[in-house]
């Protein structure tokens, strides 16, 4: 009987402490994969960029261009004091875009480059463009 005690208090307190433990490890966090045909085009090539409700307009490197370079030269038109984002699997950079223009060197992997730049101006939604560089080296 003291056995039979023992061992259902026993688990008892080891189910009371799992319990507690696993709400002090870490949260999962879920990270949206967004797909190229999920996305809405946020720029009108045939709109200049300084136009009303546009902030973001890339003008080289090309989509889908193919380079023997390890970087790659971003260049384009954003809103003056927009803060720009630039994303890939290789490289993130932020800079606050002091003009109109902007230049931005990104290194590139080797193969296909997947590279979202986005814009925020005076709202919390961005201007956003994706750019596909194929990176093939020289051999």
């Amino acid at each position: 009987m003291i056995a039979i005690c023992f061992g259902i208090g026993l688990g008892v307190l080891v189910g009371v402490v799992v319990l507690f433990q696993t709400n002090k490890g870490e949260e999962t966090k879920v990270i949206p994969i967004t797909r190229e045909n999920d996305q809405q085009k946020a720029v009108d090539e045939d709109v200049p960029a300084n136009a009303s409700g546009t902030n973001l307009s890339v003008s080289s490197p090309a989509n889908n261009s193919i380079v023997s370079k390890n970087s790659i030269e971003i260049a384009g038109v954003a809103k003056k004091n927009s803060l720009l984002v630039i994303q890939s699997a290789s490289a993130e950079k932020i800079q606050k875009n002091e003009n109109e223009e902007f230049k931005v060197e990104t290194p590139l992997a080797v193969g296909e480059n997947v590279i979202q730049i986005s814009a925020y101006s005076d709202s919390s939604t961005p201007q956003e463009q994706t750019l596909r560089i194929y990176y093939i080296p020289a051999e």
